[in-house]
């Protein structure tokens, strides 16, 4: 049976999710858009609340066993640059906030799951396309519908993966870190103890613990970053207090408990001279390379690119993460775009991505839910 794909609605829809702010938490209009849209389009909705005034959204074909999920987030980074919710199109790349990341992926998975309806598809199973919030904030989304009782059995997270197969990437642990010192007069520092120095010591000895875990074949090693630190208020003041945020990357086969342990034995030596707060917290994700949805994803991408997708780690998190460790499914990530121009200040998106990335979805569906599979 042969699909058939309406690319101009593509770029439209591209064009009106860009054009709706959609900064986390304020998703609420884009969410509320994409249900309309949803509707209008004949499927049957349903919302899993994430917080009181905010809500997943999901959209379900055919019915049974096996469920297979389709999810892309809706919430952006703020704007930077040029990076704003305001789309543009020149040549075959459409630009603005959010473009890529992650409403790419939802205009692909929508485009996909059109085609299937509209060609009368017959499933054996059940197509589920799961729009998440708050990916980019405290990663509630997913999280939110699996504990109100979503359950699928295998799931592909759209986000910019150049079209390349991601069934390993790290986790994540963010921490905000408070050391203590004494102030006194920068002339005689002697006679103080200064908390930035301090800082400087404590990240350096969370380093070094992190370099007695080995690297991973495809993500590489665990890292530490310095992204924040505050301290002090004058060049002739030791100061008594500085403030930082790091940014642990996990993985496998790392684990949150085991990490957070670490961290919990190192701040325990430093006998309340300084103090911690996780703000995120995410373990790593690791799909086996044998599983039937990446050799469907491979077959998909060998029928619409001429090519096989290869496969590849990432250092970034996504929420495929939250369906393998809340449900013990297969997930991978994979979607248009590339990871560089997430956050970036001149966000964009290759519209023939988009378009590759709608055809290569329906054929993954066909390939695990199709009368043929």
């Amino acid at each position: 049976m042969s699909l058939k794909f309406d690319d101009e609605y593509l770029v439209k829809l591209l064009t009106d999710l860009v054009n709706i702010p959609s900064v986390f938490p304020e998703e609420e209009e884009i969410m509320l858009f994409l249900e309309g849209e949803l509707a209008r389009l004949g499927f049957a909705t349903q919302r899993f609340a994430v917080t009181e005034d905010r809500f997943n959204l999901l959209a379900r074909i055919g019915r049974g066993s096996p469920v297979f999920c389709l999810n892309a987030h809706s919430d952006t980074v703020p704007a930077s640059g040029k990076s704003v919710p305001e789309a543009r199109i020149e040549g075959d790349r459409l630009y603005g906030l959010g473009s890529m990341d992650d409403k790419a992926s939802i205009v692909s998975m929508v485009g996909a799951t059109k085609a299937l309806v509209e060609s009368r598809t017959p499933l054996k199973g059940t197509l589920d396309l799961l729009i998440s919030v708050d990916e980019e904030g405290d990663a509630k989304g997913i999280r939110a519908a699996v504990q109100q009782g979503y359950r699928c059995d295998m799931a592909v997270t759209g986000e910019g993966t150049n079209l390349e197969i991601v069934p390993t990437h790290c986790g994540l642990v963010f921490l905000d870190i408070v050391t203590y010192g004494k102030a006194t007069h920068g002339a005689v520092p002697m006679a103080g103890v200064n908390a930035i120095d301090r800082m400087y010591e404590l990240v350096a000895g969370l380093r070094q613990a992190l370099a007695d875990h080995p690297a991973h074949s495809s993500v590489g090693p665990p890292t530490l970053s310095l992204g924040i630190m505050r301290g002090g208020d004058r060049p002739n003041r030791v100061p008594d207090r500085c403030e930082a945020s790091v940014d642990f990357r996990l993985v496998p086969p790392m684990t949150l408990s085991q990490v957070l342990a670490e961290i919990e034995d190192y701040f325990r030596e430093w006998n309340g001279e300084a103090e911690y707060r996780i703000t995120k917290q995410c373990e790593t994700l690791d799909t086996a390379h044998d599983s039937p949805l990446i050799k469907a994803l491979q077959d998909a991408s060998r029928r619409v690119l001429g090519r096989v997708s290869p496969i590849v780690g990432w250092r970034g998190w996504t929420e495929a993460e939250s369906f393998q460790t809340g449900l013990g499914t297969d997930a991978v990530v994979f979607g248009p775009g590339e990871l560089e121009r997430a956050h970036s200040s001149n966000e964009f998106v290759d519209l023939a991505q988009v378009r590759r990335a709608a055809r290569i979805y329906a054929e993954t569906v066909l390939g695990i839910l199709g009368q043929n599979a």
